[in-house]
């Protein structure tokens, strides 16, 4: 008798194809999907859905290809890897201004009067607290905050209004 695989079971094999993607990815700057998937032995479906996931991770980004060839590489936004200490008066001012809307850096930093140099220093703290995500559009790189995050500062905001 055949048992389909559960839900858990589908997201564990996801998790090893993303695995076995990053790989492949961490060793070449650019893939053709097909050469992807020849690489990595997953079928194209398979290998379709650990790059959709990745993606929406901002983990991997899609690069201009030719023609109809997807062309794929890992994502680097350029944020610093920083320990999460305690949140500067940058970061929390970035924090502030990324709150329902998603912005650049360049434009951040025009926007907010500050250099792109603290812009980037302030968001690799806000990625250090996994407070921001970013989005590859074309060659621009594009920040927001966290769905989850934005949802517990408007909570904690709901609290002090109540206080």
């Amino acid at each position: 008798m055949f048992n389909p695989p559960t839900v858990e079971d589908l997201q564990e094999t996801r998790r090893a194809n993303e695995k076995l993607v990053l790989a492949a990815l961490d060793s070449k700057p650019e893939w053709v999907e097909t050469e992807l998937a020849k690489t990595t032995s997953l079928a194209l479906s398979h290998l379709r859905a650990a790059l959709a996931s990745l993606l929406d991770q901002g983990r991997v980004r899609r690069l201009p290809g030719t023609g109809t060839r997807a062309v794929y590489g890992l994502a680097d936004p350029g944020l610093a890897d920083v320990p999460a200490t305690p949140l500067t008066a940058d970061a929390k001012k970035i924090r502030d201004y990324l709150e329902g809307r998603a912005d650049s850096a360049l434009h951040m930093a025009e926007q907010l009067r500050m250099t792109r140099e603290d812009i980037m220093v302030a968001l690799s703290l806000l990625n250090a607290h996994k407070q921001i995500t970013c989005t590859f559009v074309g060659s621009l790189v594009v920040f927001r905050l966290r769905e989850a995050q934005a949802l517990v500062d408007q909570k904690d905001a709901k609290k002090k209004q109540v206080a």
